[in-house]
């Protein structure tokens, strides 16, 4: 009998059996393993989370979901945390359409999911409170389109840091707090911005 000899390859794979260490009643060892891998990598995740502004903001749909952004960059889920930042952009426009737009045709328009978002921004531009916030949601989306559509494969930390950052200073000018004196905490300004921006290199435009 005559056929095709199918030579034997070699091929990478990815394989994860912690799932089934579990199911088989060996959840200690699976808790050792995640211990050490978190313990090898505390330094690199405190290190991140020194890169990131203090955050006090007021709550909205917005604020779990910059949380979350904020605790993947930190684990160095940089793919999650950018495509997050792009689905904060549009809590935020949500937020400030359903608070600040009383036409009601507009208010429907600009909480539409199925709006653009880019499009909600520009609906909107007369009721941020600073008024560089639309540059700044803008950029998140540049840097997210980069990488939903692939234009860029290979996530690059420092685009992660700068979409992250930039999405703290439209959530800071918008619904964020700076601290006062005698320990209160007052709305930010666009000075402050302006400041936090020239800090972290940041561009308003």
């Amino acid at each position: 009998m005559s056929g095709d000899k199918t030579e034997d390859k070699e091929i990478v794979v990815t394989i994860d059996f912690l799932p089934n260490l579990v199911r088989l009643g060996q959840a200690e060892m699976v808790a050792d393993f995640l211990r050490k891998k978190f313990e090898r990598n505390l330094p690199f995740k405190i290190a991140r989370y020194g890169k990131l502004p203090y955050l006090i903001v007021q709550p909205g749909s917005f604020n779990s979901l910059i949380r979350e952004a904020r605790m993947l960059y930190i684990d160095e889920y940089y793919s999650a945390a950018i495509a997050l930042c792009g689905m904060t952009v549009e809590a935020l426009c949500t937020a400030i359409a359903e608070e600040r737009v009383k036409e009601k045709p507009l208010k429907k328009q600009t909480t539409n999911p199925s709006t653009d978002c880019r499009k909600k921004i520009r609906l909107l531009d007369k009721y941020l409170r600073i008024p560089e916030s639309a540059s700044l949601l803008h950029q998140v989306l540049d840097i997210r389109n980069e990488y939903l559509h692939l234009h860029k494969t290979q996530v690059l930390p420092e685009d992660v840091l700068k979409c992250i950052n930039t999405l703290h200073l439209a959530v800071i000018a918008e619904y964020g707090f700076v601290p006062a004196v005698g320990g209160k905490v007052r709305f930010a300004t666009k000075e402050d911005i302006e400041q936090m921006a020239k800090q972290m290199g940041l561009s308003l435009e």
